[in-house]
């Protein structure tokens, strides 16, 4: 785990703005799918997700204001980045997922927001430009946290499934 904040952030997201207002081509260091190659349930999921929000942010915040959020990396005060050793097994990546959830569950508890976002993650060659992360780690995940700003964006909150979509109950 590596916490990026101040000066260091600073450089970090210099790069990223550059590297996004570029057009650079992200190359994070775990294989992406194309949505339209997700299984139907979380492609609908993240359907929803982008619907709701396309609905819920301004004509100017989507124009504007999300991209540039993103190209800002959120305008986070700091970032943790969570690797793993490249040659882990997948329980590994349960493990992290677990570890990630408890960090944010404790940075809510300190009263700071928190967000995971793959624009975190976009571009690791910039990452290790400013953190010294061996290559034979992976950057798997990027968790944003701060007290969160009094913005419309960040009012945003997605829905939820119902219960009834993701539990099944046998006696």
């Amino acid at each position: 785990m590596y916490l990026v904040r101040g000066k260091s952030l600073a450089k970090l997201k210099e790069l990223h703005l550059k590297n996004s207002k570029t057009d650079r081509s992200a190359a994070p260091e775990w294989p992406t799918m194309h949505r339209v190659n997700w299984d139907e349930f979380p492609r609908d999921n993240m359907a929803k997700l982008n619907l709701h929000r396309t609905n819920y942010l301004t004509k100017d915040e989507l124009d504007s204001g999300w991209a540039e959020a993103q190209q800002n990396l959120y305008y986070a005060p700091a970032v943790f980045y969570l690797t793993i050793p490249q040659n882990s097994s997948n329980w590994s990546i349960y493990d992290l997922g677990a570890f990630a959830q408890t960090l944010m569950l404790a940075a809510t508890d300190m009263g700071l927001g928190s967000m995971v976002a793959y624009e975190f993650v976009k571009y690791p060659d910039e990452i290790r430009q400013i953190l010294p992360i061996p290559e034979k780690e992976a950057i798997a995940v990027g968790i944003a946290v701060g007290y969160e700003a009094e913005d419309h964006i960040n009012n945003f909150r997605s829905e939820r499934l119902s219960l009834d979509n993701v539990l099944q109950i046998f006696d």
